[in-house]
């Protein structure tokens, strides 16, 4: 199944291509998750106001999401990066 988590950040972002490397480099261990296969980035490239500003798309297998939920990735993704984050949507889809 396809994961998307999707971000809109907040004002503490001001450099937002080098966020997106750091979320990035976070998200390249991804598929050492059992059943995880791999994350995507999508940035946003449309620059509006009303748009979100990523989208992360991780692979997995359906099984997997208690993994990915407990994963060390997911925690450090919540711990470190939730402080950088307006709003967010969760979208899971086959």
């Amino acid at each position: 199944m396809k994961h998307h988590i999707i971000v809109k950040y907040n004002a503490l972002v001001t450099d937002k291509p080098a966020m997106e490397q750091k979320i990035a480099a976070l998200f390249s261990s991804a598929s050492q998750i059992p059943g995880v296969s791999g994350a995507a980035l999508y940035p946003n490239c449309v620059p509006l106001e009303n748009r979100f500003d990523l989208m992360i798309v991780v692979e997995m297998e359906k099984e997997a999401l208690e993994n990915w939920n407990k994963s060390a990735l997911h925690l450090q993704w919540k711990e470190e990066y939730g402080k950088y984050i307006l709003s967010k949507a969760i979208f899971d889809c086959e």
